[in-house]
Formats: structure tokens, C-alpha cells, sequence
């Protein structure tokens, strides 16, 4: 035992190194530890993510082949298998997952893996609650026995499932069978907070077999370098942007959402994807860019979110989302642990090329979760120094003067930032502009207060008659632009018009407006309801009228 710890600790310390005579050693070491068993179950958890980063960093033909092998058939080293019990909850093939995933996450594990997929009672607070619930969603008909017999919670569902159906599949079908608002069952939903139990199966998520093998491999034949990353250049390197055929969207999309499960993590981008809205970025050095955009009846008001995976040789390295509006984008960047510090400014900047393509944007933010509020992780990893080495500067004038002084601080030779000027740093976003700096951009219009503005209009208008209030604002809107019936347009189309006509009310009389800018303003509507909501953003920044307005609002009713 003692002699195979000691092979998996050189393979780490190879992790980085590439050539010809470390890979030789690498492949030597991998040869040793594939079929003997190692003796902690941290050890097991070592070796998987070593090969998950030699898949995504691979150095040559020979030594893929091995990883892909060994990793095709982890679920069956004898190693594993023990310490399954100890590996619960790392998404390595063969272990199980406890998590308490959204209704549209556990909607669609029901449909994919459902056998698997468990209501884990153990750790249930609100049995209670549920039983009143499930007096709520079943047929009138059955709400005499639910009212009169004192079952509880797991033995009612027992009852009323099918043979061929679990606890949980049952429940999250029963959820999404009825016909009440998404919104309302989502409600009801979340306030169970039902955890589930999922267990290990062909068909579970793993991260182990999170792969899509790529056209071409981009070997790594020498040390990866690790210098700075000019933005600026970065932003304008060449990317090919493609749109995917439905089969490989929904692939991608499955693989997004396979690679959440597998973290016990949630993602409304990834859980509410259109199949319709998926691109995929080729960048260099072997990276993708996968994109994903959101249903429309899942959309934000007025900013627009896609999620995105990162992949390096067709393995998942991490994660975001991209929110861009007013010329601008927030971006939230992931990369998961297995990965880290090997090319993360390089795969940072090609995220960034992404953005600054797909939305026009010449201005990105970091919010504070991303650089430590809230966020232990981000502090521990230092993310604020991740980002402001780039050259994100907050625009705050007191979060100025301690990025200033934490920097002059830094100059001192082994100076390091202290947790707690970190978390005070943290408080504060980050900005990075290509142009020249401003105040209208994304998180400093807060479209927060563009509600807050609409609900107060609504509220004095219209009070407790709101959906007559809907109606009413918009058939003020189509007699002030022209448009004498939206029966020809898409649902989606129809709806983003429906909601967004209280919101042209609140900000502005448009009737006023130029005819080009009222008709600009209907092409803007549409496009929110399209398949590929990027075009609205476009169209929305493009109409300096509605910009500006919108802007002010904002400003006015923070």
C-alpha cells in the first residue's frame, strides 16, 4: 500500500510536467496503479481526478488511450467499490448522490435514470407539509381518504405510485402533472426542499464518463506556460461561433445537466436550456465553448442570461453564466477543482472572447459572490487577485482606495491578503472595459430597480387589478406603434410582449417617439421572444432610444 501511495503521489507531482520522458514515467505509473487497489478512499479520489486532468491535458496518443481506459472502467476496481460508502456525493462512477435538486433538474432525472432516483426520508423536514400538499395536487375525488386516514407521507405515496415507479419519480411527476402556474408549483416546490437520494447506475450522471470526444486532440507536448493574459488582445481573437443540429443541442444540453447533477449543484440556465439556443466556440489550444440559452418562458425581463460549459479535449472543466445587456455582460466563471491552475487565464480569456462576440459587449463585471462575498471558497482561492491580475478595477470610490492600497501592499516581497481584506474587498464588483469607461452597464443599472419602478406604476394605476392592468398597457402599446393585432407572431413572441408592455408604460410615452424608433421598439419585443435571444440584445442596444430611457429608470428608482 505504502509503495502504490508513493506511485500516485509522483503521477500529481507529474500532473504539470509534459515531454517525452514524463509522459513515459506518467505512463509507466498509470500501468502500475490501474488493477491493484489503493488503501484510502481520499487515495481513490486522487487517482480520478489525476486522469480526469491527463483526459483533458493529455500527452500523447499512448497515454489517452490508457486514461480513457481507465476511467471507462473505474466503477470496477476493487478499490472503489470499498470505499464507495466514503466516496458518496463526488460523482465518481459507481458512488452514489444525495442533493436537493430543483423540480426541473428532478423532472428530468425521473425521465433519465428514474430506477435511481430515491426520496431520501432520512433527511426530510417537512413530511408534514408534504402530506397536505399531496391532499393539494391529487384528484378530488381522492381528498376524502387523504383528509380522513392518518397515513403519513412515504406510506400515501407508497399507495398512490405505480409498481414501476419510486418515491421520488412519482412525486416529481405528480408535481409537474398538474395544471397550475410553473411559477406556484416551483413555489410549493422549494419550500419542501425535498432531498433525494440517488444511486449509482448505468444511466446516473458521473463525472467520470462526462466526455465528448473531440474531432481533433490537442496534445500537450511541452510544461504548460503560466504568463499573464492581456485582455484586450484576448478579446479580439478569432472564435468560430457554430449553431448545432437539435440532435447534438440536446446532447449538450444533457451533458450540461449531467455535469451539475454530478457536483450536486443546480443551474436555471442548464435546467431551463432551449435545445434551440445551443452554439458551440471553437477556441485555441483545444478549447470549446459550449452555449446554451434559456426557454423563453424562463427569460429574464430585460437582461439576457446563456450558460455556458467550458470543455478541453472534449472534458467539462467548468461552468457559467453570461448575462449581457447595455453593452455590457456579467460574467460568472467556474472551474472545477480537478482543474485548476493549469490554464485558467487562458480559458478565462476565451469565455471572454465568447462574450465580447456573442452580446457586443465592451464592458464586463464580476459580482461579488463570484470574488468572496458570501463565498468562502472564492476567498480561500483568492479570487479578487485572480481577477484584478487581469485588470478588473472596482468603480466604487471607497473600494478604490483599498484595491490602491492592497496593491502597493502587495509589492512587499511574500505579502499575502489577508482573509478578512479580502472579504472587504469582496463587497465590491469588478469591472473591465474595452472601451471607454461608463456608468450605464450591467450591474450598475440594476434592473432590480426597473421592476421595483414597474410595480410601483402598476400598483397606482391599476392596484389589485393587475392582469386588467397587463391588457390595458398592452393595447395602449400596439395603438402607439402601429400594430393592429400580434396574432401572427410565435407564443413566445406574444408572451414577451405581454410582459413587457407594463414595463415600455412605466418608462416611457412611446407614442412620442419617432415612427422609426416605434417600429425599432416592436423588432426589439420580438426578438426577446425569439429562438436565439442574443438578437434582442443586440436589437436593444442598437435602439439608443430605449437604451437611454430604460437607463434613467432605473437610475430614478433605486
Amino acid at each position: 500500500m505504502a509503495s502504490l501511495r508513493t506511485k500516485l503521489e509522483r503521477l500529481e507531482s507529474l500532473r504539470e510536467e509534459f515531454g517525452a520522458t514524463a509522459a513515459s514515467e506518467k505512463l509507466h505509473l498509470l500501468t502500475e496503479l490501474e488493477h491493484k487497489s489503493l488503501g484510502r478512499a481520499v487515495e481513490v479520489g486522487r487517482l480520478h481526478e489525476t486522469l480526469c486532468f491527463s483526459r483533458a491535458w493529455p500527452d500523447d496518443p499512448k497515454l489517452l488511450a490508457t486514461v480513457n481506459r481507465m476511467l471507462k472502467n473505474f466503477s470496477d476496481r476493487a478499490d472503489l467499490n470499498r470505499f464507495a460508502g466514503a466516496l458518496e456525493d463526488s460523482g465518481i462512477d459507481g458512488t452514489d448522490i444525495r442533493f436537493r435538486f430543483y423540480r426541473v433538474t428532478a423532472l428530468w432525472l425521473a425521465q433519465r435514470c428514474g430506477d435511481s432516483l430515491h426520496i431520501d426520508w432520512g433527511q426530510f423536514e417537512a413530511e408534514d407539509r408534504l402530506s397536505s400538499t399531496l391532499e393539494s395536487l391529487a384528484l378530488f375525488s381522492e381528498r376524502g381518504a387523504l383528509q380522513q386516514y392518518m397515513y403519513d407521507a412515504p406510506e400515501w405515496i407508497d399507495r398512490m405510485r405505480r409498481d414501476d415507479e419510486t418515491d421520488a419519480v412519482f412525486l416529481v411527476r405528480l408535481f409537474a402533472a398538474r395544471g397550475a402556474a410553473g411559477a406556484v408549483l416551483d413555489s410549493v416546490y422549494d419550500e419542501l426542499d425535498i432531498p433525494f437520494y440517488l444511486s449509482a447506475s448505468a444511466t446516473t450522471p458521473t463525472r467520470t464518463q462526462e466526455y465528448v470526444r473531440p474531432k481533433a486532440i490537442q496534445y500537450q507536448r511541452r510544461s504548460i506556460e503560466r504568463h499573464a493574459i492581456d485582455l484586450r488582445q484576448a478579446a479580439h481573437r478569432r472564435i468560430r461561433i457554430e449553431n448545432v443540429n437539435r440532435r447534438q443541442a440536446m446532447r449538450l444540453v444533457d451533458l450540461a445537466k449531467s455535469a451539475m447533477v454530478a457536483r450536486s449543484r443546480d443551474l436555471d440556465a442548464f435546467g431551463y436550456a432551449s435545445a434551440d439556443d445551443v452554439m458551440r466556440v471553437h477556441c485555441r489550444r483545444g478549447i470549446q465553448i459550449v452555449l446554451i440559452g434559456m426557454l423563453p418562458v424562463k427569460r429574464y425581463l430585460l437582461e439576457c442570461e446563456y450558460g455556458y460549459l467550458m470543455l478541453r479535449n472534449g472534458v467539462v472543466v467548468g461552468y457559467g453564466t453570461g448575462t449581457g445587456l447595455f453593452g455590457s455582460c456579467q460574467i460568472a466563471f467556474n472551474l472545477f477543482p480537478a482543474f485548476r491552475g493549469a490554464e485558467t487565464t487562458e480559458l478565462y480569456a476565451s469565455v471572454l472572447a465568447t462574450f465580447h462576440r456573442l452580446f457586443d459587449a465592451d464592458t464586463f463585471s464580476v459580482d461579488s459572490y463570484q470574488i468572496g462575498a458570501d463565498n468562502e471558497e472564492a476567498i480561500d482561492s483568492g479570487a479578487w487577485w485572480f481577477y484584478v491580475r487581469m485588470g478588473f478595477r472596482p468603480c466604487d470610490s471607497e473600494a478604490i482606495k483599498l484595491a490602491n492600497a492592497e496593491l502597493r501592499k502587495a509589492q512587499r516581497k511574500g505579502y499575502r491578503s489577508s482573509k478578512n481584506t479580502l472579504r472587504r474587498l469582496a463587497n465590491y464588483p469588478l469591472y473591465f472595459s474595452l472601451a471607454r469607461k461608463r456608468q450605464d452597464v450591467l450591474p450598475m443599472v440594476c434592473t432590480d430597480s426597473i421592476s421595483l419602478g414597474v410595480l410601483d406604476y402598476v400598483s397606482q394605476r391599476f392596484g389589485s387589478q393587475r392582469e386588467d392592468g397587463t391588457r390595458r398597457c398592452s393595447q395602449e402599446l400596439a395603438e402607439a406603434l402601429g400594430i393592429d393585432s400580434i396574432s401572427g407572431w410565435t407564443a413566445d413572441e406574444q408572451l414577451m410582449w405581454h410582459r413587457l408592455s407594463p414595463v415600455i408604460a412605466a418608462v416611457a410615452d412611446v407614442k412620442e417617439w419617432p415612427k422609426a424608433d416605434r417600429d425599432a421598439l416592436a423588432d426589439v419585443i420580438r426578438a426577446k421572444g425569439g429562438v436565439h435571444e442574443q438578437d434582442y440584445v443586440k436589437l436593444f442596444d442598437a435602439h439608443k432610444h430605449l437604451r437611454q430611457t430604460v437607463a434613467a429608470f432605473a437610475a430614478a428608482n433605486e
